[in-house]
């Protein structure tokens, strides 16, 4: 892709997690389309630039690439395979549009303003809670991969007083607390303390373990 403008990808796809929804050729057909309309090539010069394009594949996590295939196919998508079916995903998930202009080209474009997943798909219960988790994580992205640094770098196994792991993560208590919770409750750690997590002070000893069946299942990215 020729670097000719600025393609300026609409904030709401990473605000409201659509790239949980798209595999990574996915994303990089919608990058297209957006330099299509930067570009304004329209017709079948466009047609063939994005059917044709053979794209990398970067990531090759197989994890993920299976959560990906996963997600879709419960949602009752197929896993596209080839550009024409990257794009279909695209008008499916209604992030993209095809219209002709006054000459009668097809004309490919951004659909906005972008809508929310919630309100294009059928999602359960379960998946309206992973998306709010994954947002939790965005927002405590830092204190959460300190504290599982910390357990790392410790086999696993911590003991330490809650002022000790805030003076070394460099985290309030208050976020130390509801990242403990998030943790405890997505099943990743195991804690021993006296004191419910919600009434844990500075000067209170716990104990935090890792369980790793649940662990390595969740937390396959951390390295």
């Amino acid at each position: 892709m020729q670097n000719k403008g600025q393609i300026k990808v609409p904030a709401e796809i990473h605000q409201y997690l659509w790239t949980r929804y798209l595999p990574e050729t996915t994303y990089k057909t919608y990058l297209m389309v957006g330099y299509l309309q930067t570009e304004k090539i329209t017709g079948d010069a466009a047609t063939k630039f994005l059917l044709g394009s053979n794209l990398k594949i970067e990531n090759t996590n197989a994890a993920i690439i299976e959560e990906k295939k996963r997600v879709l196919e419960k949602l009752g998508f197929k896993y596209p395979e080839n550009r024409r079916e990257d794009l279909e995903l695209l008008l499916k998930l209604k992030l993209v549009r095809i219209a002709k202009n006054q000459s009668g080209d097809l004309v490919y474009a951004y659909s906005l303003p972008v809508q929310k997943p919630e309100d294009v798909l059928n999602l359960d219960e379960q998946e309206k809670q992973t998306l709010e988790d994954i947002n939790f994580e965005l927002k405590h992205q830092n204190a959460i991969n300190m504290i599982l640094t910390l357990l790392l770098n410790s086999n696993g196994n911590i003991m330490a007083t809650v002022g000790h792991i805030e003076d070394t993560i460099k985290a309030n208590i208050s976020e130390i607390r509801e990242v403990l919770k998030f943790l405890v409750r997505e099943g990743s750690v195991n804690i021993s303390a006296q004191k419910d997590i919600d009434s844990l002070k500075k000067a209170d000893k716990i104990n935090i373990s890792i369980n790793k069946e649940v662990f390595e299942k969740k937390r396959f990215v951390i390295k």
